[in-house]
């Protein structure tokens, strides 16, 4: 989630991990994944927001260890360009916090790969020149 000048990312402080990334979830039944992506977002932060391109921007495949009952596992994120339509946080209990992160300063709070690479491939997508 950009801003609507394209100079900020939305950030979540994520609980589990401990870390600076993307918001994201699940995919809720009879749910696509575009929608759930924009639910997703509404829901940790309390910013709308619309897809900015067509396609998926990004889809980053991490591995899961395995936790009590549950295998290891691959994670698989599917990731939509999206552009602020309102740009004023709220707390959620779904998060420990919520920023707008200028483009620059992202790899200073984060350092988690998929998120490097998000800020990576913005120019072109901003541009429109993204393929």
């Amino acid at each position: 989630m950009v801003d609507r000048s394209g100079t900020r990312l939305l950030l979540i402080h994520h609980a589990k991990l401990g870390e600076w990334m993307q918001p994201g979830g699940h995919v809720d039944d009879g749910e696509d994944v575009l929608n759930a992506a924009i639910r997703e977002v509404q829901e940790e932060t309390g910013v709308v927001g619309v897809p900015r391109g067509d396609g998926v921007f990004d889809v980053d495949v991490h591995p899961i260890p395995p936790s009590g009952d549950r295998p290891a596992h691959k994670h698989y994120d599917v990731r939509f360009l999206l552009e602020a339509v309102s740009e004023d946080l709220v707390d959620s209990d779904e998060v420990l916090g919520v920023r707008w992160v200028p483009l620059a300063e992202v790899a200073a709070l984060s350092s988690d790969s998929s998120v490097l690479r998000a800020v990576a491939k913005l120019p072109k997508w901003l541009s429109g020149s993204a393929s």
